[in-house]
């Protein structure tokens, strides 16, 4: 029996499988938060995908934080609810949860733990190949923080709540977040200049401006509907200061755009220092997400080798995708 791995978030859907000692990952734009007919859509789209004998269902899920639902309980309810009306009655459904893999009924009734788990689903496979490592996943919108000590994984809190109070995890990612969330000035022609409480700018036009960001990492609208391109992303950078970009003031841009990179690295370093500074025996990095590319400079900062999440879980026989750890957690749901 086949196994497929399935990560419903709140703004895309990621899903992994293994045909032919190859492993596939595909990616999709889900804004969930405009009603479960999005979540639908894509199912639909991406079950056709798969190959005929693929027929057990792996799910993980952060989806229910989006805000059509009132509370949490509802949402791992609606989502799982969705899910299985879409899978075929011969096909084997289980629901990934803090306590291991549960049925659905037993996933609704227990919907604490179903709720954004998908971070200890990647973690707990990165703990099986390594014994002493830190698993830094920068994703489009997060970035989750687990230190892997003695093959186990190490975790001051299991909520979000318990989660951001430690520093496991940052609200803070490459493509969906808002320029002005990561600093409150900028230095732009010899002067301090406050960034403006505006959405016209995200981290993907700041990385996009720095020709850093991986291609089909950014999937959704731009703020402005207007093209993703650098002239765009310059335009939407330059109004976070009240500003109308012009060509000439391109290194200008650049530099701020630099700027905001290194503080969002500087928001990132806080939390694994924290980490680091509490006895940790981490020999390496471990990471995955769309916004990984940030971690070559992190590595070296800290001295700590790095390696892929795909590469450290598979062994060379398995042909991988290039974007594969883009989708951590569905991969790892294929390997538990």
């Amino acid at each position: 029996m086949n196994c497929v791995g399935w990560d419903i978030g709140g703004a895309h859907v990621k899903m992994a499988y293994i045909h032919n000692q190859q492993l596939f990952v595909d990616q999709r734009e889900c804004p969930l938060w405009k009603g479960l007919n999005e979540l639908e859509t894509i199912l639909i789209l991406l079950l056709k995908k798969l190959p005929d004998n693929t027929t057990l269902h792996h799910v993980t899920m952060t989806g229910e934080l989006v805000d059509i639902f009132k509370n949490r309980q509802e949402g791992v309810s609606q989502i799982i609810e969705t899910f299985s009306r879409l899978i075929p009655d011969n096909h084997t459904v289980k629901y990934f949860s803090q306590n291991g893999f549960l049925h659905k009924p037993e996933a609704i009734r227990n919907y604490q733990d179903v709720a954004s788990a998908n971070w200890i689903a990647s973690g707990k496979c990165v703990s099986e190949y390594c014994d002493n490592a830190i698993f830094v996943d920068i994703g489009s919108t997060t970035t989750d923080i687990l230190e892997i000590s003695n093959g186990k994984l190490q975790l001051e809190g299991l909520s979000d709540y318990e989660r951001l109070r430690s520093g496991e995890l940052v609200y803070t990612g490459v493509v969906r977040s808002c320029v002005n969330t990561i600093t409150r000035e900028v230095n732009y022609k010899g002067d301090k200049i406050p960034l403006i409480a505006e959405q016209f700018a995200v981290t993907a036009d700041v990385y996009r401006i720095l020709e850093k960001l991986p291609d089909n990492a950014d999937l959704g609208n731009t703020m402005d509907g207007e093209p993703k391109d650098r002239q765009s992303s310059l335009r939407r950078l330059a109004r976070m200061l009240g500003v109308d970009y012009k060509k000439d003031d391109e290194n200008e841009w650049v530099s701020v755009a630099n700027e905001i990179s290194q503080q969002q690295v500087n928001i990132i370093m806080r939390s694994l220092d924290r980490l680091l500074q509490n006895n940790s025996c981490a020999t390496k990095i471990v990471g995955a997400g769309v916004g990984r590319f940030l971690l070559e400079n992190i590595s070296d900062q800290l001295s700590l080798p790095y390696t892929d999440f795909v590469s450290t879980v598979f062994s060379e026989e398995i042909t991988i995708q290039a974007n594969a750890a883009d989708c951590a957690p569905a991969v790892a749901l294929l390997v538990q």
